[in-house]
């Protein structure tokens, strides 16, 4: 079946923002004395939003009871400096632009909070896509297929006429659990081996533009 929609993940598939994240997180490590995280460290906790990402960098994980001050810490700070060293990857926009002009559907899926999903959008793709839908408190983040399924529902598109392209394992899970075909991409958070230790089946992309030809 033709597919109508493709679904996006938004960090390290349109989005470099790891040195962002990275930045915001020991920010918050650093107020309460924690050691600080490498940018590498960084790269292979994002993939389960931003409670999984502090979790993995402070020591203790949930169970540290400063936890949930440092996730307030981080929250403040990459509210206010998310812009400032995150910027699309190569070939982004023109692909984007190509496959509308094809008549596909647009939308991006993201466990970024929904705030800084939209912004981001609007700040550095603005006016493609048909939804951007980031993480809300009533629904539950990726892999769960709760964000995916919301955004199939407004748009009125069955799992049979989406795809999905991401760029984790858990990309490939939420498309899994969304009953939606997948296409990953290993120039973002996860290198090709790791996700062929990681997922099955998936084509693989080294730059987002060959997805016009995968499509065709």
């Amino acid at each position: 079946m033709k597919k109508k929609l493709l679904i996006f993940d938004l960090d390290g598939t349109l989005m470099y923002t790891v040195v962002d994240l990275n930045i915001a997180t020991n920010y918050a490590l650093e107020k309460y004395h924690y050691p600080l995280r490498s940018v590498e460290q960084t790269r292979k906790d994002i993939g389960n939003g931003i409670l999984k990402l502090i979790e993995r960098s402070i020591p203790g994980g949930t169970n540290n009871k400063d936890y949930p001050f440092v996730l307030e810490e981080f929250k403040t700070y990459y509210k206010a400096h998310y812009f400032e060293n995150s910027y699309p990857y190569p070939h982004i926009k023109e692909t984007l632009i190509a496959l509308k002009e094809k008549g596909y559907l647009l939308a991006v899926v993201s466990n970024k909070f929904n705030e800084g999903t939209n912004k981001m959008i609007n700040h550095y793709l603005p006016n493609i896509f048909d939804r951007t839908q980031g993480s809300i408190s009533e629904l539950r983040y990726k892999p769960s297929s709760d964000l995916v399924n919301k955004v199939l529902s407004e748009l009125s598109i069955t799992p049979q006429e989406a795809l999905y392209i991401g760029d984790t394992e858990i990309d490939y899970q939420t498309a899994v659990n969304s009953s939606l075909d997948c296409v990953l991409v290993s120039y973002g958070y996860r290198t090709k081996e790791e996700l062929l230790k990681q997922t099955k089946n998936s084509p693989i992309i080294s730059d987002i533009d060959e997805l016009i030809n995968l499509l065709d």
